[in-house]
């Protein structure tokens, strides 16, 4: 169960990949690493006897072969600056203590796997791993494999994978658009005001001005206008840009109703049906 500390975009990414893992893995959220309040977004445990197969997985479909026994998952949202310096050490450090923890277990290093989730590689990443000296080698369709740090290292960037695999769902949580309405209701439902019983109302998690800019984003442009007045349509805009695509004459319109009164009925009688009905009805004059 997600703590009040993680945010709408961890707790959402964390049921996405609950519900669509394949069979032969368990998904675990928030699993307490230390003594220490360190936790894991993810840990992934093989069951045992099954085979290193992805078969049935709905969602980052090219993860689950490359997967050992246990695995710990760090997701980093689409969020700015989700993805800061240290985080790619501080993931191999939970390797470490993981694997402190279940070194009886764990009969190899190669067992366990790190997997760092991002939407897309960032300047911050390059240079640590260039400060690390680990080098990044592109699997293709979204995947990498970070050489050079004991563990096996593998990097997900959902901005490729999402598209590579088509994954609608994935978009979510990448910087590409939502495309389908199936996604654009699983998105809104975690955007839903936190029902009774609840622990925490979703309004209130960091993250959530994101993910509900992303649901608005989804929207065609008329879903997100509908139930908005005039007046709020505009709300924001400069003069010109209110005005901008409208005709000379139609421009008129923008015009306060004392202003249109002084316009002479020769001038009234020079412009478009439209526009002259218009104003003749705002100022009372046949």
């Amino acid at each position: 169960m997600a703590t009040t500390s993680r945010n709408l975009w961890h707790l959402g990414f964390a049921n996405l990949v609950r519900a669509r893992a394949p069979a032969n893995i368990s998904v675990h959220l928030d699993v307490p690493l230390t003594i220490e309040p360190q936790r894991a977004d993810m840990l992934l445990l093989r069951k045992e006897g099954a085979p290193h197969e992805g078969g049935g997985a709905r969602v980052l479909r090219g993860l689950w072969p490359l997967l050992g026994t246990d695995t710990l998952l760090e997701y980093k949202s689409p969020a700015r600056s989700a993805f800061r310096r240290g985080d790619l050490l501080r993931l191999w450090g939970y390797g470490v203590q993981h694997h402190v923890a279940q070194i009886d277990r764990l009969s190899s290093y190669r067992e366990l796997t790190l997997v760092l989730v991002i939407a897309s590689i960032t300047r911050t990443l390059v240079r640590e791993l260039d400060e690390m000296d680990w080098t990044l080698v592109r699997l293709g369709g979204g995947y990498g494999r970070i050489d050079g740090a004991v563990y096996t290292t593998y990097l997900v960037v959902t901005d490729e994978v999402a598209e590579a695999e088509q994954d609608d769902f994935l978009r979510i949580f990448s910087h590409r658009p939502v495309l389908g309405s199936e996604a654009r209701q699983w998105l809104r439902q975690w955007v839903r005001p936190a029902k009774e019983g609840m622990m925490q109302d979703v309004e209130e998690m960091e993250g959530y001005d994101e993910m509900l800019q992303k649901l608005l984003d989804s929207l065609p442009i008329e879903r997100r206008l509908a139930g908005l007045t005039p007046e709020e349509r505009l709300a924001g805009l400069a003069p010109e840009e209110r005005l901008a695509g409208l005709s000379p004459a139609h421009q008129l319109l923008a015009l306060s109703d004392e202003a249109l009164r002084g316009f002479p009925d020769e001038y009234l009688r020079s412009l478009p049906a439209e526009v002259q009905d218009a104003i003749r009805r705002r100022i009372g004059r046949p």
